[in-house]
């Protein structure tokens, strides 16, 4: 059995059902809230292209323009080229919203994104991954979008709310991880151990820094390939003077590469791999693109 929640869905009603606990009603509410951010007009779902710039000047499709990856003054930059009544704009920074006429370059930062080009609805991200740049293309009326339905996911359950203890590193440390593609690997930062237990027996594993002192904890588990995607991520709470903290699989999440073949998202660090079925947190999402399509 699983649950399920339309992207429209209006708030929990919680007289529906007298028996919902306070955990699953929290957690409906955050559900909800994760679908309507997956679901935006320009999120995960509506990438239809990636493709990596080199020095040969290429098209992408449907759109008009020609981009290209050029070194300029020592430093690698992202190149696009149009005429000003091919209609592509910029469409960040002071500039947004003015034609693009003839060359204009723009940088990121590693790991780091720009949402460059507009045409219409539908925009040109710029990525820097592993020193190479690439563009994706960002589409509202893109396939996985319109039919987009919700997440399902397991049920909720205190089982999966588990205790933990949080060891820091002696410093952060730089470890290399394989990608959702086969051509590029990253580097993440390693910032400590988070250990817990599961029916009497103890795992730990590797932990990343969060937002707001939460660390991120990338895993693999017995469920994925057959219930859930290759991979998920939870966010676990702010650890505590003492390093006690709470890791919530109930909230483990699909990353991109769940929803689209165009994401680059980074593995778990060798050795996050949990023998056992995490029965809880986002199943795999259906799709209408790709492999895993019907």
């Amino acid at each position: 059995m699983t649950i399920a929640h339309d992207v429209s869905a209006p708030q929990i009603d919680r007289s529906a059902d007298e028996h919902t606990t306070d955990l699953e009603a929290a957690w409906k509410r955050w559900h909800i809230s994760r679908q309507r951010d997956l679901a935006v007009s320009h999120g995960w779902l509506s990438l239809t292209h990636f493709r990596w710039l080199d020095d040969s000047p290429a098209a992408l499709p449907g759109l008009p323009g020609a981009y290209s990856a050029q070194r300029r003054d020592g430093a690698t930059v992202a190149v696009a080229f149009a005429d000003v009544s091919d209609g592509l704009r910029l469409a960040a920074g002071p500039q947004a919203g003015e034609a693009v006429h003839g060359e204009i370059t723009a940088e990121v930062a590693e790991a780091g994104s720009l949402l460059w080009l507009r045409h219409e609805e539908v925009l040109v991200e710029l990525v820097l991954r592993g020193g190479r740049y690439a563009v994706r293309v960002r589409d509202p009326q893109g396939p996985e979008r319109a039919a987009f339905k919700g997440i399902p996911a397991f049920p909720v359950s205190e089982a999966w709310q588990l205790p933990a203890t949080f060891t820091a590193l002696d410093a952060p440390r730089a470890v290399s991880v394989d990608t959702a593609r086969d051509d590029l690997r990253q580097d993440v930062t390693a910032v400590g151990i988070v250990s817990f237990e599961v029916d009497g027996r103890q795992y730990s594993l590797t932990a990343t820094r969060g937002p707001d002192d939460r660390l991120f904890v990338s895993f693999r588990d017995l469920t994925n390939g057959t219930q859930t995607a290759p991979w998920r991520v939870v966010a676990t709470s702010a650890p505590g003077d003492d390093g006690s903290l709470v890791i919530d699989f109930n909230r483990a999440v699909n990353l991109p590469l769940a929803f689209t073949d165009f994401g680059t998202c980074p593995a778990p660090v060798p050795g996050n791999d949990l023998p056992l079925a995490v029965t809880a947190g986002e199943l795999a999402p259906l799709r209408v693109t790709g492999p895993a399509a019907p």
